[in-house]
């Protein structure tokens, strides 16, 4: 039976607590994921506060984890797989910064990923001006390598392709595609014109709706034996701001939303 693990970003973690003149410590962001019930971490590479892998592993005690990265040359998928051995992360999800021009030589450079990262579970993440940032090209991707995973983060489709709001036949089959190929869900909402919104705030009640029933979607066409649900609200400049500078909202409290959104909607998809 297919079982859930959600993770939290510790990139997400970057900031907080909200309205907080003095950040949590690398170790107080640790132990805040675990006590909360997360069964892991992502550490994204390209965040401003990643720490060296030998300063995150002693502090991970039991909690699980992944490496997240971005991909403009082998070199950083080579980082990325010592600094995942290094703290014994379980999946690399990597974001393509190659940019060419036909379906053919995607595939060939994709295929090279898979092959680099040999015994290591990698996963291709859809992403804004990366590789899969365009939703049509994506799924002819899946079809010229089929045996790629992704790691979907539909928000990036919402505002990077500005779908429209009300349901659109040739979006739903497309992020149908997608989704039927996810090895992992990332868990942010968006609008046509920002990446990130607040899910607890009631203007945005729509769109979250829509969110949770794609995730519901890929948590029923999921087919391994646990699937990562990470929950991704990052900091500025994706967390929106006011006037003042200061973030509108409390990101971590909305992680713990989203975990029991997760939670909520993998035990309906599998009733």
């Amino acid at each position: 039976m297919t079982t859930l693990s959600v993770f939290q970003s510790l990139w997400a973690m970057e900031d907080l607590p909200w309205r907080s003149a003095q950040p949590w410590t690398l170790a107080e962001r640790v132990e805040r994921i675990a006590s909360a019930g997360f069964a892991g971490l992502a550490v994204d590479l390209g965040a401003r506060e990643a720490p060296a892998a030998a300063e995150l592993a002693p502090l991970l005690s039991g909690l699980r984890s992944a490496v997240f990265t971005f991909l403009p040359d082998d070199a950083a998928l080579d980082a990325a797989l010592a600094y995942a051995d290094t703290i014994g992360a379980e999946l690399v999800v990597g974001c393509g910064q190659v940019f060419p021009g036909d379906v053919g030589t995607a595939a060939d450079i994709v295929r090279g990923w898979l092959r680099r990262a040999g015994g290591t579970p990698f996963q291709l993440e859809t992403h804004r001006y990366t590789l899969t940032n365009d939703l049509g090209f994506t799924v002819s991707l899946l079809d010229a390598v089929p045996e790629l995973t992704l790691a979907v983060d539909l928000s990036h489709y919402v505002v990077g392709n500005e779908l429209p709001d009300a349901p659109d036949p040739r979006v739903e089959s497309l992020i149908g595609r997608v989704l039927a190929r996810a090895g992992s869900l990332q868990g942010r909402i968006a609008t046509r014109g920002q990446v990130q919104v607040s899910p607890s705030f009631p203007q945005h009640r729509d769109t979250a709706e829509r969110f949770r029933r794609w995730w519901t979607a890929g948590m029923r066409s999921y087919t391994g034996d646990d699937l990562m649900f990470c929950c991704e609200l990052g900091t500025v400049p994706y967390a929106i701001t006011g006037p003042d500078g200061a973030q509108i909202s409390d990101r971590w409290a909305d992680a713990l939303l989203l975990k029991s959104w997760a939670e909520e909607l993998f035990e309906g998809s599998t009733a």
